[in-house]
């Protein structure tokens, strides 16, 4: 049984995939199987893909015959046919340093309260050249999950970017068929709800390279709103209101997300109005019941 599954999926990255494939290949950890997943891409993805069909780290390689609609739905098909105790979501437009999988397994393994450990990022574009840093954390920590829910996963996602992050699969799986019906935020669903039962550990050196810079899914969210809007649902939905939160932070989470269009010029519509009080509104009274 291999110690880590990575998984790939891959929609319409012919450009970035060989460059992503063969940094999972020259991972100095090799204790690992790769699930290739292509959402029924257009572009040269699949000719690309078929190059690696019979590599002996190659456990599947899964064609869809139609696009899936949802990045997480293939999150879940990878989880599902993974043996690994922890899995890696390798996003197929970014890329990782050698000593990546390795640094991040003997972290976590140190620590069987872990559920997630992720690394540093460098902030790339097409191209490969590094842009500003927009990374929320530098310094390695270990933090009780649910303080890191507390703390940040209520307002935004601290955890930004999968490709990132060595994950436990049996807790992944638990919780990944709430995020099937996010076309953005399921990732952050799915970490919080993972916190929620178990610690997170970041590895304060950049072995990841995210390809933020670009047309990219995370890039298109936070300029069009959705992040706002889906972080929303995140909210109602998630095991988070199961933190006792004192009225002081209740208030603080409100007025979080009473201002939070005005960062990101998004515009303060009756639609997201009545978006905001319905989804606080809710977690709100959950969070009650919680508390008798």
């Amino acid at each position: 049984m291999p110690a880590v599954s990575v998984i790939i999926p891959n929609y319409n990255h012919g450009a970035f995939l060989h460059q992503r494939i063969e940094s999972v290949l020259s991972q100095t950890f090799q204790d690992i199987e790769i699930i290739l997943l292509d959402d029924h891409s257009t572009d040269n993805s699949r000719e690309i893909i078929e190059a690696y069909r019979g590599n002996p780290k190659m456990a599947h390689i899964v064609f869809n015959d139609s696009n899936s609609g949802s990045p997480f739905k293939q999150w879940r098909k990878g989880l599902e046919l993974s043996r690994g105790k922890y899995v890696w979501i390798a996003e197929s437009d970014d890329w990782a340093f050698p000593d990546f999988l390795k640094t991040l397994y003997n972290s976590i393994t140190q620590s069987p309260d872990v559920g997630i450990c992720f690394s540093g990022s460098n902030w790339i574009d097409d191209m490969g050249e590094t842009g500003k840093d927009l990374s929320l954390y530098h310094e390695s920590f270990c933090i009780n999950g649910r303080d890191e829910v507390r703390k940040s996963l209520v307002k935004y996602c601290s955890i930004q970017n999968v490709s990132a992050a060595l994950i436990n699969k049996s807790i992944a799986l638990k919780h990944i068929r709430r995020s099937l019906p996010f076309r953005s935020a399921g990732d952050w669903l799915l970490y919080t709800n993972i916190l929620m039962e178990a610690n997170l550990q970041f590895v304060g050196k950049k072995l990841n390279n995210f390809r933020w810079y670009h047309d990219n899914t995370s890039n298109k969210a936070a300029t069009s709103g959705l992040s706002i809007t889906e972080g929303l649902k995140v909210l109602a939905v998630s095991d988070a209101y199961k933190i006792k939160f004192s009225r002081n932070e209740m208030d603080d989470i409100f007025r979080y997300w009473l201002q939070k269009p005005g960062q990101y010029r998004f515009p303060k519509n009756i639609y997201y109005k009545g978006l905001t009080y319905i989804s606080l509104s809710f977690f709100y009274i959950k969070c009650l019941a919680v508390k008798k």
